[in-house]
């Protein structure tokens, strides 16, 4: 699979990620030295759940696309 297919992809999650996600939540894509997005890194936060030890929390993941995006996950 080509790189501009899995950006491509990645591009388009990103666009449905930004119209609807669950409250809290974030995902998006770094940001290169140049102020460029490197949509092959992303950054998410996940609020922990009300009522639990982790109320209040925020757990962050970092997520490492390929370019065989979506044909095999990110790390």
């Amino acid at each position: 699979m080509s790189a501009g297919i899995a950006k491509g992809r990645l591009s388009e999650e990103r666009k449905a990620w930004r119209k609807d996600h669950p409250i809290g939540f974030y995902a998006r894509p770094t940001s290169k030295g140049d102020g460029s997005s490197d949509m092959f890194t992303w950054e998410a936060g996940i609020p922990g759940k009300s009522g639990t030890d982790w109320e209040g929390g925020l757990f962050k993941v970092r997520m490492e696309f390929s370019e065989e995006y979506p044909s095999r996950p990110p790390k």
